[in-house]
């Protein structure tokens, strides 16, 4: 045993058995033991103590030897025995194991070595079995053997009364479980429960379930009278303790009891009187013990009935006498039967992780475990992750992954198989890792084979070792790796079919051939048993791949030269097999060896000439017909012996309802009924096996097709219908569609193909049924015999539901008593048997003593004289001569008669498959064999298929191969031995059809979708990477491709789009030049002429005449013609629309040769690159290098720190063509500097920046600051162009590589949108590079570059100081600034432009992050002081001269003139005519009069004066207005206004920036500012900060606050909070019931206030987006603005862009939308197990409450010097912290409470009423409270006199006792606390009266008198009228008494006036005597 409790099984019960003997949380003395009696251990069960008449303390009946040895924490005892607690008896585990055995698969071993015992120990090998498996050596997986072995388990169980993995005893102990009442659920899967029987019910059924039964049969009636019944089946039938009915006592309560009344004197306070025999007597009331004269509170648990409470339970006093049972902790029940908790059973698992196991240890005790592949504490669980944290546990082809079960294991890569520590691919990958097939790989490289090992299946490879390729004759080896004949080599060491050794071997018993990929034969044979394979040996044999085997072979095998390898056609094969000549002729009589050869491969089935011969004659028939030769026939499916197993069917010739199976009996393989005698004979496509029987065709599947049409795939109409595999196009039903083009991102017209869709549906023939369409019972074509109706078809049962008068399987008979061919007529035998049936004729043969044509005459006389036979009857022939007969069921004469065997004959009618069995003489039943089913007549094959698919796979077809028998072959598509199928995904074999770039997905059964992998593009079928992935991956590319690696052309490795027109490697061959254009440094030139960028074009882009830009530069031409594409007239496209992820591939047949090409200086080893000047000069940029050089430019482009550069510069032809003007602001500008800032935006330092780059480069910063862009042309005329600066300018020449860069010709002089605007400056950082060896390479940090002369330092390694060095980094460091006449961040142009700010006419605040505003010189005014003031003119803005009686032209534009009134004239209008100028007609108001009476219209007027119209002047350039103004005329006056988003006086008009405002665009300080155009901006936030840009707030991860002051909940209270919870923090959406977006702005408000939230921020939206909270729907937020949240993209949800989609504030307010409202969920704060309260505020029990009140600190004491002084002391202490209890308490403050005043334990009991909990408006006048010590304590009420000094309302004081009540309900988890002025006294205990020794006499006097001085006190007092009462008792507050006001003394009881107590010694010490003293007893009354 001790052995076991230590055992890992046994841990659990030693673990209890240790806890058993501990009690937790108290320290126990000796003398607390012997007064407890029992007490609860850590194992949650009790342990009794008793004491022996020596005085020896008893523990469960076992000494204590040594007490009270003291620890630091707790008391020891030890003890003469082992405690063993009830709950693990019997300790050992009663298993009673049960042996089973089980057929397995032994190790699996080389075959040659599988006939010694691979099997386990202690199994048996099953003889002449095996089966192929897979083992590992050291290096490879191989195919081998193994044994099936018969393995003998023990099945673990628990004997009978056991449950449970432990095998726990059953409830009521094992030897008699349940008590012997019930059955319990035992057994290791058991729970241990008791299924009671009738009469009997609890845990172990130990009760009665008739409350008024008892007895161990439950059938005795309970004896129990006005009580109730102790029903339990070990009582005798008593009452239940405390149960009796008021009135009744006794043990059956049927003892009548009633108040004393007048003889109270007599007897106890707590008596009652009982009259029995003529006398009355006293007797104690229930809960109190004594004779009746003395009655004392009885411990009601003391001396309970056995079985009162349960065992487990645990009895509290709940009053007098009464008590309550309460199931122990651990423990559930009534408390009279408890039954043990295991924890394991509970919901929650025993608070176990899930992934662990809950492990029972006892009653409410469990353990956790964690489950095998996790590791934890089992409360908590991880994963094992131990492939993870070995990483060389997996196998190089696997992957650490979690499957199924939860574990991390090594699994193989999908494609590879193995167990994850071995993996093995397919043949070509297990190819490359074999070190012995090294050599064989190379022939495999050279014949471009490795793609067939790849994909192909069902392979053999014989590979030849190393030594054996050496070993080869060298005429040999010349003459077979040969480009023609390396691929006939190496098929013929491919076999088809895969063989290992031991299918070799058996194939060589059989005198059998291997066959060669090739068609040639391998002969095979034994030499010593070794097996050799042409005459080669295997030295390393069955090494698997997944789609074959390898083995290796000691020697080449070559073909014969000269002799072909390829394998006779089909009927050549049969001309060579004389045994099957007559099949081979009705293959050519009907023409069917073209369709057969037509297939890709076939299987045939050939009758032997015997089986036809035999076939005909039995049919009487001439010849085989055309279906019955189809009939033998399966296309495409090459069937090999080893892959037709039993219960698999195929699909014949003649189409899917007909099809063949296949079956083995007796180890012999059948196709059908016929035996496969000559398998495996193969032909060039398929394979023949000959049969010996000819099968006939089985007509009974009616399967139909059924179509469905899809929509194929958008295409170009060139293209074949895109249709997805398993589809086929419907011709001519093509309808137009649109698709995108690949690469330029546009819809093109396209067609669109109608797709059909074959489906076929399974259906049986009428009269057939089931999945194999079995026959129904009956004949052929006359099913249940035409006399019922079979339920047939695929789903149904084969049953025959018969029609009336019929029965049987087959309705094949008549019910009983019927007979006739309709089973229509009626028997009428009375006493005898009737000839019934269907062939009946209803006839009697009557039984012994009977006669009559119906057999309804009894024979009384005989008068055959008893010659008879005791079994014949005696007949009267018509003559009246009598004769015998036998009667029915014997045969005879009749004067000797025998029983009839009806089974004597044709086995009694019965089926041949069924046994006769004999009955009654003449009877018999049929009962079908073992296997059949049916009644007996008819038996037909149990067919285990029909019920629950024959225990086969739901994914497996079920074969009824026999009686009772069936074959399990998973269906297509799955994989496994048929009992249990795995899905095979349609993906898991060469990838599903799907490239081998392409993910293959299953979508449907057997149907699959095929996805290019990221990173590459196609239709799932063809999956191209990048182009140089396809280049390096295409043989006829391949050498283009290496040319552009040894170039460095790695341009195409960008995203593109990009057109590669790639020569073929015939054409790289043909070309001559290669070698020299390698040496002269030109080829990636040439290489980038065969490419263009900016565009994807396929083929039929290039059917149209076109020219392209290539990345060299130059042009190519493309033509089309007789549908082929040429390119420069020459070179023609061979392949094309090779669509790789970024461009296009077309191969073509020549290389392309650019007409310029850029020479280089031979250098050594490689040419060397020219300065810019001589590039210049040779490439016509001369002039504009004279430029960069005369401008000091050239210091910069040549400084190392910007090198290399990208220049941009114009052609000598552009800058000829400049203007003179333009000649000379380049060669004659003053002003150097501007133009060295103008020359720097031509120059990108820093970098080297190739053609393909440009379009696609984030920034491309010149020298000067700005930003250049670079855009690819967009259409057809311009493919290939890169253009700068929106087009305004075309690179015209491309890579003109020199010493210091890259440059390109522009056809322009490039403008900078802010010319000059940007004139940053460069600074130079020097900084010190680290100190490294002086023999590393230096570096310097990102972005510096080495300088300087070389430094000695030292550095540290490993605290070694090193000598070292060092040289200095220099840094270039950009400073932004404006050139003058520029202003701000953007460096634009001042007002009036860069050349002369503010016109010339003032001054501009100019320079970087200025504000450019200008002011303008006297006399001038506007934005660019554009402007005069009013009454000026001219470029200088004078003073205007006229006079008051002119008009001037003034303005910037106007003359000065003056324009005079009418008769007035002069320069100045300043001399009145003489005569005033009449003119008629009048003149125009708009004109004056003038001279020589003529009307001339006045300025900005015109017409004949007569008539003036105000000219249009906003028409005429805008009215002067700037082109961002709006111009508005009235009259002839111009206003001009700057346009939305523009700043200015209308004549100047400026962006506004309104980022520039300097208050960040009114975005927060913390958001960056963007301008998206004219007065138009968005503020982002920055990292780290949140908001909508206008308001950020720093980001806050979500706080727990319950972390911080438990989130202000009290400390005994457990906290959450609910908000950090919530997913969407706090946000939540709200939508009207009407539906969605119907809610306005203020209904959003008022939804949201009625849900307790406001409308939700911005912000916090912004929030719980983060916290992936995603609604597409949008809503108000508080703002009145509008948005939504998304989470993740959904291209219908806000485009896919991922955040809050923002539709901005709304100003209408009665728009409806939804909203989003927010509430900060609260913490919620919950009081902790044991505590009450609202989680704010937590009280504890009442102890806990006094303890944590400092003004109880003197009663607290109190009773803590109580509890340590006395068990009931004790006892009150564990009172107060007891939960169960409800009580109130009245504590005394500590002014009330002295701490040197004393109180008793009476005293401080007293305070403590346990009748409840009343809270301060329950005490009301008069209530009485019982307290501990059984006393009352009385409320009385008082007016506050004081208090309605300040209140109308009368404030009542409360007092207990007489003491005021100063403070209330004060709540503790199990009561409440009172506080009172004072303590309250308990009073006193009244003396016992002890009668006398005296006479009867005495005792009569004694009591007249008593009564006559009663009743004159009485008198006396009731006349005063001082009080009034009901009863006098010996204790004054026993009876309920209602006052009005407080009492202010006591009333003593005048027969005991003199009994009172003497006072106590000041030094008495009230808890120096025992409890009984303080609580019970009191002082012997003075002189009694």
């Amino acid at each position: 045993m001790e052995l076991w409790t230590t055992s890992c099984q046994g841990s659990r019960k030693l673990q209890e058995l240790v806890q058993y003997h501990i009690v937790s949380h108290t320290q126990l003395e000796v003398a607390s033991l012997i007064s407890i009696g029992h007490i609860k251990t850590m194992a949650q069960q009790f342990i009794y103590f008793n004491i022996t008449e020596s005085g020896q303390i008893l523990v469960n009946g076992v000494p204590i030897e040594e007490t009270d040895i003291t620890a630091k924490n707790g008391q020891i005892y030890t003890l003469s025995g082992i405690l063993i607690p009830p709950s693990i008896i019997p300790i050992l585990p009663q298993r009673c194991d049960e042996e089973t055995t089980e057929i397995r698969m032994g190790a699996c071993v080389k075959c040659q070595v599988s006939h010694k015992n691979s099997c386990p120990e202690d199994s048996i090998p099953v003889a002449s079995t095996g089966t192929k498996c897979i083992y590992h050596d050291q290096t490879h997986l191989r195919y081998g053997c193994a044994k099936y072995c018969n393995i003998t388990k023990k099945e673990p169980n628990c004997c009978r009364g056991f449950f449970g993995p432990d095998c726990n005893q059953c409830p009521g102990g094992f030897s008699s479980p349940c008590s012997g009442n019930g059955q319990c659920v035992d057994g290791m899967k058991g729970n241990g429960t008791c299924i009671c029987n009738t009469g009997f019910k609890g845990s172990h059924c130990q009760f009665c379930s008739d409350p008024n039964k008892y007895g161990p049969q439950c059938d005795q009636k309970c004896k129990c009278v006005y009580g109730k019944c102790d029903n339990q089946i070990e009582s005798d039938g008593i009452c239940l303790a405390g149960s009796c009915k008021n009135g009744y006592t006794g043990k059956f309560c049927d003892t009548q009891v009633f108040p004393c009344g007048t003889f109270l004197q007599f007897c106890h306070a707590h008596a009652d009187c009982m009259f029995a025999n003529g006398a009355m007597s006293c007797i104690c009331k229930p809960g109190y013990e004594g004779d009746g004269i003395i009655c004392s509170e009885a411990d009601p648990c003391a001396n309970l009935i056995p079985h009162s409470c349960s065992d487990n339970a645990e009895c509290i006093k709940t009053g007098p006498g009464t008590h309550e049972c309460v199931c122990q902790p651990g423990w559930t029940g009534n408390g009279r039967d408890c039954s043990e908790i295991n924890n394991c059973l509970l919901p929650n698992f025993g608070e176990c992780h899930s992934n662990a196991t809950c492990l029972y240890i006892g009653p409410g005790q469990n353990d956790c475990e964690c489950k095998a592949g996790f590791w934890g504490n089992g409360y908590e669980c991880e994963p094992i992750k131990s492939c993870l944290e070995q990483s060389e546990k997996c196998h190089p082809l696997a992957v650490c992954q979690l499957i199924s079960s939860g574990v991390w294991e090594c699994v193989c890569s999908k494609g590879y198989e193995g167990d994850g520590s071995m993996c093995y691919g397919n043949a070509a990958e297990e190819l490359s890792s074999l070190s012995e097939a090294a050599g064989f790989n190379e022939w495999v490289d050279i014949a471009a084979m490795k793609m067939l090992l790849t994909h192909a299946t069902n392979l053999t490879i014989l590979v030849p070792s190393h030594q054996a390729i050496q070993n080869m004759d060298q005429d040999e080896k010349d003459f077979w790796m040969s480009k023609d004949n390396i691929l006939t080599l190496i098929k013929h060491h491919i076999l088809e079919g895969a063989y290992t050794v031991a299918d070799l071997q058996h194939l060589s018993s059989l005198k059998g051939v291997a066959t060669s990929m090739h068609g040639n034969f391998l002969s095979l044979s034994k030499r010593s048993g070794d097996l050799s394979v042409d005459g080669a040996n295997i030295v390393a044999s069955d090494i698997a791949a997944t789609n074959g085997i390898i083995h290796v072979v000691d020697k080449v095998l070559t073909p014969i030269r000269g002799v072909s390898g390829t394998l006779p056609k089909l009927l050549p094969r049969l001309e060579q097999m004389p045994d099957y000549s007559i099949f081979r002729g009705y293959i050519i009589q009907y023409n069917l060896a073209s369709k057969i050869e037509a297939a890709s491969t076939y299987t045939i089935f050939a009758p032997t000439n015997d089986a036809i011969e035999n076939y005909l004659k039995t049919r009487q028939s001439v010849s085989l017909d055309e279906n019955q030769i189809r009939y033998h026939i399966i296309l495409e499916e090459k069937l090999l012996k080893n892959n037709m197993h039993d219960g698999m069917f195929k699909e014949t010739m003649l189409g899917f309802s007909f099809r063949v199976g296949f079956f083995i009996h007796d180890a012999q393989l059948y196709v059908n009924e016929a035996p496969i005698n000559y398998p495996n004979v193969a032909t060039d496509k398929g394979i023949i096996h000959g049969v010996g029987k000819v099968m006939e065709i089985e007509k009974n599947r009616c399967d139909y097709n059924d179509t469905e049409i899809i929509n194929g795939k958008c295409l170009h109409c060139s293209y074949p219908p895109g249709c997805p595999p398993g589809t086929t196009p419907v011709p001519g039903k093509r309808e137009i569609c649109f698709y995108l083009h690949y690469y330029r991102m546009s819809f093109r017209s396209g067609c669109q193909p109608k797709c059909v869709k074959t489906i076929i549906i399974r259906e049986c023939c009428a009269g057939f049924f089931g999945t194999q369409c079995e026959p129904c019972p009956g004949l052929v074509g006359n099913t249940c015999f035409g006399n019922g109706i079979c339920l047939d078809g695929i789903n149904g049962t084969g049953s025959c539901e018969c029609e009336t008068g019929f029965e049987g399987v087959a309705c094949n008979r008549c019910i009983k008593g019927k007979y006739g061919t309709n089973c229509d007529q009626d028997c009428t035998c009375i006493h005898g048997r009737c000839n019934s049936g269907i062939k009946g004729d209803g006839t009697c043969e009557c039984d012994v003593g009977w006669r009559g044509v119906k057999c309804e005459n009894e024979i009384k006389d005989d008068e055959c004289n008893g010659t008879c036979h005791s079994s014949a009857n005696c007949f009267l022939n018509p003559g009246g001569t009598a004769y015998c007969q036998c009667a029915a069921g014997f045969k005879g004469n009749g004067t000797y008669c025998t029983a009839i065997n009806a089974c004597e004959t044709s086995n009694g009618g019965c089926s041949t498959k069924a046994e006769c069995k004999r009955t009654t003489p003449g009877n018999r039943v049929c009962v079908c064999k073992a296997g059949y089913t049916g009644d007996g007549i008819v038996c037909f094959e149990i067919n285990p298929c029909l019920e629950k698919n024959g225990g086969c796979d739901t994914n497996a077809e079920c074969t009824h191969t026999g009686p009772n028998q069936a074959a399990c072959n998973c269906l297509k598509g799955y994989s496994g031995d048929g009992k249990s199928c795995t899905y095979i995904s349609p993906c898991s074999f060469n990838n599903g059809g799907c490239g081998e770039n392409a993910y293959c997905n299953d979508t449907a059964q057997t149907e699959i979708t095929c996805t290019c992998r990221p990173n590459y593009i196609g239709d799932g079928f063809t999956c191209r990477g990048s182009i140089f992935m396809e280049l390096s991956m295409d043989f006829n590319t391949t050498r283009f491709n290496g040319y552009l690696m040894d170039a460095g052309v790695r341009d195409m490795a960008g995203t593109g789009p990009f057109t590669v027109f790639a020569p073929s490697r015939e054409a790289f061959i043909t070309e001559l030049k290669v070698n020299d254009w390698f040496s002269k440094g030109v080829m990636p030139q040439i290489l980038r002429y065969h490419v263009v960028s900016c565009a994807g074009l396929l083929f039929n882009d290039l059917t149209s005449d076109k020219t392209v830009t290539t990345l060299q530069g130059e042009q190519l031409k493309i033509t089309f013609s007789q549908n082929s594409v040429f390119l420069n007239g020459k070179a023609k496209i061979l392949t094309s629309d090779l669509i790789c992820t970024n461009g296009v591939i077309h191969i073509i047949d020549k290389v392309l040769i650019p007409q310029r090409i850029q020479d280089f200086p031979r250098g050594q080893p490689t040419p060397v690159k020219e300065n810019l000047k001589m590039v210049a000069a040779k490439n016509g940029y001369i002039l504009f290098y004279n430029i960069i050089e005369s401008s000091g430019l050239i210091s910069l482009i040549n400084d190392p720190l910007h090198q290399p550069v990208t220049l941009f510069w114009p052609t000598d032809k552009v800058i000829r063509g400049l203007s003179k003007d333009q000649q000379d602001l380049l060669f004659k500008m003053s002003d150097k500097e501007k133009l060295l800032q103008y020359l720097k935006f031509h120059v990108i330092g820093g970098a080297k920046i190739f053609a393909y780059a440009l379009p696609n480069s984030d920034s491309l910063k010149t020298l000067q600051g700005s930003d250049l862009t670079v855009t690819c042309g967009d259409d057809d005329t311009n493919i290939g162009e890169l253009f700068l600066s929106e087009k305004m300018c075309k690179i015209v020449q491309r890579h003109l590589e020199f010493d210091g860069g890259i440059a390109y010709g522009i056809d322009c002089v490039l403008t900078d949108p802010v010319l000059g605007g940007r004139c940053d400056t460069f600074i130079t950082s020097q900084l010190p590079g680290d100190c490294i060896s002086c023999y590393r390479t230096f570096q310097c940090p990102l972005g510096s570059k080495v300088v300087g002369e070389t430094e000695s330092c030292t550095y540290t390694i490993a605290h070694r100081i090193l000598s070292g060095c060092r040289k200095a980094c220099s840094m270039v460091v950009r400073v932004p600034q404006c050139c003058k006449g520029y202003f701000g961040n953007e460096c634009q142009a001042c007002p009036g432009g860069p050349e002369g700010s503010c016109n010339n006419r003032g001054t501009c605040d100019e320079g970087y992050a200025r504000t450019g505003e200008c002011s303008c010189n006297s006399g001038f005014n506007g934005t660019s002081c554009e402007l005069c003031l009013p009454g000026r003119y001219g470029l200088d803005c004078k003073s205007c001269e006229c006079t008051a009686n002119g008009q001037c032209d003034e303005g910037i534009t106007g003359s000065g003139q003056c324009f005079c009134e009418t008769e007035w004239t002069g320069r100045l209008c300043e001399t009145k005519l003489a005569s005033s100028p009449v003119c008629s007609p009048s003149c125009s108001v708009n004109a004056v009069c003038k001279e020589h009476n003529t009307c001339q219209c006045k300025p900005y007027y015109s017409g004949d004066g007569i008539t003036c119209t105000a000219e249009n002047l906003c028409k005429k350039a805008n009215g002067g207005c700037h082109k961002n103004a709006k111009c508005i005329q009235i009259g002839v006056t111009v206003n001009c206004t700057c346009q939305k988003g523009y700043k200015g006086d209308g004549y100047t008009c400026i962006a506004i920036n309104p980022c520039t405002d300097g208050l960040n665009g009114g975005c927060d300080e913390h958001a960056t500012c963007t301008m998206t155009g004219p007065d138009k901006y968005k503020c982002e936030c920055k990292d780290n900060y949140i908001g909508d840009g206008l308001s950020c707030e720093v980001k806050k991860l979500p706080v727990d606050r319950c972390l911080q002051d438990n989130g202000q909940c009290h400390a005994d209270a457990n906290c959450a909070d609910l908000h950090f919870q919530d997913a969407t923090v706090g946000v939540f959406h709200v939508r009207s019931p009407k539906g969605q977006y119907k809610l306005t702005f203020s209904q959003v408000n008022k939804t949201c206030a009625d849900e307790g939230a406001t409308v939700a921020t911005y912000t916090q939206l912004l929030y719980a987006q983060k916290a992936n909270y995603h609604f597409c729907a949008a809503g108000w937020l508080a703002d009145g603005r509008v948005a939504y949240p998304t989470a993740f993209s959904a291209p219908k949800c806000g485009g896919g862009v991922v955040g809050i989609i923002d539709y901005g504030p709304r100003y209408n307010k009665s728009e409806t939308w939804d909203g989003f409202c927010y509430r900060v969920k609260d913490v919620n704060c919950t009081c902790k197990t044991g505590y009450v309260g609202d989680g704010f505020a937590c009280s504890g029990n009442l102890l806990q409450v006094l303890v944590s009140f400092p003004t109880f600190t003197n009663f607290v004491s109190k009773v803590l010097t109580y509890s340590n002084a006395s068990r009931k002391g004790q006892e009150f202490l564990k009172y107060l912290s007891n939960l169960s209890i409800k009580a109130t308490l009245f504590v005394p403050n500590n002014d009330g409470l002295k701490e040197n005043e004393t109180l008793s334990g009476r005293d401080i009991e007293y305070h403590l009423s346990n009748i409840g909990t009343l809270y301060y408006e329950d005490l009301t006048n008069g209530t009485t409270l019982q307290t501990r010590i059984g006393k009352m304590l009385l409320i009385t009420h008082k007016e506050d006199q004081e208090y309605q000094i300040f209140a109308a309302k009368k404030m009542k004081t409360k007092y207990v006792d007489g003491k005021a009540i100063l403070g209330w309900d004060i709540i503790a988890s199990n009561g409440v606390i009172h506080v009172i002025a004072a303590p309250l006294k308990a009073p006193a205990i009244p003396a016992t009266l002890h009668p006398g020794v005296g006479t009867g006499i005495f005792f009569v006097v004694l009591l007249v008198i008593g009564i006559v001085a009663l009743v004159g006190y009485l008198f006396f007092r009731f006349k005063r009228g001082t009080i009034r009462f009901q009863h006098f008792k010996q204790e004054k507050d026993d009876t309920d008494v209602t006052l009005d006001k407080a009492q202010s003394s006591s009333i003593s009881n005048p027969n005991y006036e003199h009994s009172t107590t003497s006072p106590l010694d000041s030094s008495f010490d009230p808890f120096s005597v025992s409890d009984e003293q303080q609580l019970v007893n009191s002082s012997t009354p003075e002189g009694f």
